[in-house]
């Protein structure tokens, strides 16, 4: 914003939990402001700046496209990592928000992420090599979806929900969708049923297909993990979600060696 008086940037505060960006809070004027500082530009944005012009996405005020630097109007809300949110409520949003998405923007692959991510990981947890050799799963079928909807991306807000960090945002398979949210709202077995039953009401998917989508996000979760503290962004967060996708992994690994 060349046009601004840097002297009038005012409450600037540092927003902790970006993982790879640095985030923060100020104001100008009578207005608040949120500022992503990428910390990796280079990436192409133009699928994400087609995203943020959906009505419950930020108000975006300036975006370096190049650098991958974002400024957007605040908005104040409650996070919903702050909520206790019944299943059938989450579907509902779910719902809403792929209605909204437009489909063929760009195409989002979890299984490509995956592999990239793993490729240039350091070291590897033996049963996240296995998983993904042996993973048996395609898309049921695609259309415009976030990737990346944890609840932490997630704002409530007096005239509605409205969504954040559409980094990853592209074609995939709803359910995709549907497993990040229950997973990041720490949802059990029965209430990620609950979840996926109330999000496609009579054409729910087989039980082998929900579990198959959660060890392909877990994977996700991990390898993600695990190439961020090889790039060096080597933060005790980062290695809580390495570890805590690990585990979760070889829970619901065990669980379909049960089932079959």
């Amino acid at each position: 914003m060349p046009t601004w008086e840097a002297g009038r940037i005012e409450a600037v505060t540092y927003l902790p939990g970006g993982y790879a960006n640095d985030n923060y809070r100020f104001e100008y004027g009578e207005s608040a402001y949120a500022l992503r500082i990428a910390r990796h530009p280079g990436a192409d944005r133009r699928a994400e700046a087609r995203f943020l012009q959906l009505a419950s996405a930020p108000e975006v005020v300036a975006f370096d496209l190049p650098g991958g630097h974002l400024l957007t109007r605040w908005i104040d809300g409650t996070l919903l990592a702050d909520s206790a949110v019944p299943p059938e409520t989450a579907a509902t949003y779910v719902r809403a928000l792929h209605a909204e998405l437009p489909s063929g923007v760009r195409r989002y692959d979890p299984r490509e992420a995956i592999r990239r991510d793993l490729a240039g990981a350091r070291k590897l947890a033996r049963n996240a090599v296995l998983a993904l050799d042996r993973l048996d799963w395609t898309p049921a079928g695609l259309r415009g979806c976030h990737n990346d909807l944890n609840p932490w991306n997630v704002l409530r807000t007096e005239r509605g929900w409205r969504t954040l960090d559409w980094e990853f945002a592209g074609d995939n398979d709803p359910l995709f969708d549907v497993v990040c949210l229950g997973r990041g709202l720490g949802y059990d077995d029965a209430s990620m049923a609950r979840l996926t039953a109330a999000y496609y009401d009579t054409a729910a998917p087989s039980l082998l297909r929900v579990l198959n989508t959660r060890i392909l996000f877990e994977l996700r979760e991990y390898a993600w993990a695990v190439r961020q503290i090889a790039l060096g962004n080597d933060r005790a967060e980062i290695r809580a979600q390495a570890a805590t996708a690990e585990r979760v992994l070889g829970r619901l690994l065990e669980g379909r060696e049960g089932a079959s």
